[in-house]
This record gives C-alpha cells, structure tokens and sequence, in this order.
C-alpha cells in the first residue's frame, strides 16, 4: 500500500515538467509551420490515427 502512495506523489510531483513539456511542443509546432510556409514544404500531423498533411497557403 505504500508503495501506491510513492506513486501518485511522484506523479504529482512531475506535473509541472508535463506542463512545461506541452507548451515546448506547442512553441515548436508554431515554428515548424512558419518553416514549412517559407520553404513551400507540408507538415505532417496525425490526428485520431489518420495522417494529414497540411500545405502552406500560396501568398505572394
């Protein structure tokens, strides 16, 4: 039983590092997009299991 107790402490204790790991992504998903439109390339993203490819608006 104690050992359980261990468990959701340490998970609690790792919230923060999950946060933190979400707004990173967030930040490099924005940057990647930019890349893609200056380059002309798409981004790949999965959703629900089904792969998309997001192209760039053609703005001149």
């Amino acid at each position: 039983m104690s050992d359980n107790k261990t468990n959701v402490t340490d998970r609690t204790q790792r919230a923060p590092d999950l946060i933190n790991a979400e707004v990173a992504m967030k930040r490099a998903a924005i940057k990647a997009r930019k890349f893609a439109q200056m380059s002309g390339t798409a981004v790949v993203t999965m959703k629900n299991g089904v792969i998309n490819e997001e192209y760039p608006s053609q703005t001149n």
